[in-house]
């Protein structure tokens, strides 16, 4: 009696599961999705920044809607047109996810969870013990510093020179204001400061802002190289960390981070708020 080889059905058959990340394109909608969420950030900032004009985010919102208005209106008249919206979209959107870091199935949530992680799990160094400081005493590298307003006044304006100067050292023309009271904070001064204060402390001191200026593709109020140096009346002074080692075989890398505001800026006195 010779066998016969048995006949499976082809119901019972199952193949491989397929899940939803085997499916091309789906691990990049959670980058799609939070790349538009980044962009569309991105403009309204710059409609909160019309805040400080006087009628500025009224203008800056209606030029939105005005151009929204005229491309609707285009489009329907010539229908290819949806076709350059959904590319120029689709452009912006990579643009944003390239310059954020974003990658398949790493959405901006993930990022800042990941930089909060890194930072708490950078050790924090033990201040060392002075054996020789008597109970009561204050070294005086622990004393409190004092500066005058001139001199805090002076100190501040070195630092927005010398971070102009590090930003030129960068390839870039300035810095943005946001970015400056930004450094200035992470030094734990001013901490009562906003970013509006700071511009009108510019404008006491001489200091030229530019009420639009274009650093890495945003646009923000910023210092401006030339417009500084025609203030100051000369070039800009370098800070040490720039200065070019001649040494040979020296590396030329320019140093990563921005330099440190001085300590006397902490005694800086707020602006007068405008009329």
């Amino acid at each position: 009696m010779t066998g016969k080889p048995a006949k499976t059905d082809p119901a019972n058959q199952k193949g491989p599961k397929t899940r939803l990340e085997h499916i091309p394109f789906v691990r990049e909608v959670p980058v799609v999705a939070s790349a538009t969420v980044v962009a569309l950030r991105y403009v309204g900032a710059w409609l909160r920044a019309g805040n400080e004009e006087s009628g500025g985010f009224l203008v800056r919102l209606g030029a939105l809607g005005v151009a929204g208005y005229i491309a609707v209106y285009f489009a329907d008249k010539h229908s290819g047109l949806w076709y350059i919206y959904g590319v120029t979209g689709l452009v912006v959107v990579i643009t944003v996810a390239v310059r954020t870091g974003l990658s398949a199935g790493r959405t901006a949530q993930d990022l800042e969870a990941a930089h909060r992680t890194a930072g708490a799990d950078q050790p924090q160094e033990p201040e060392p013990s002075n054996d020789h400081e008597m109970a009561g005493e204050e070294s005086p590298e622990k004393a409190t510093p004092h500066a005058t307003p001139a001199e805090a006044e002076a100190a501040f304006v070195m630092f927005i020179e010398h971070s102009v100067a590090f930003a030129v050292r960068h390839g870039r023309k300035g810095v943005h204001t946001d970015a400056l009271l930004q450094r200035i904070h992470q030094e734990a001064m001013l901490a009562d400061w906003t970013e509006p204060m700071l511009r009108r402390k510019c404008k006491s001191l001489n200091i030229p802002v530019r009420t639009q200026m274009g650093i890495q593709g945003r646009n923000y109020f910023g210092v401006h190289v030339e417009n500084l140096e025609q203030a100051l009346g000369r070039p800009l002074r370098i800070p040490a960390q720039l200065v070019p080692d001649l040494t040979p075989n020296a590396p030329s890398r320019p140093p990563v981070e921005s330099p440190a505001p001085p300590a006397e800026i902490a005694f800086l006195t707020a602006p007068a708020d405008p009329d």
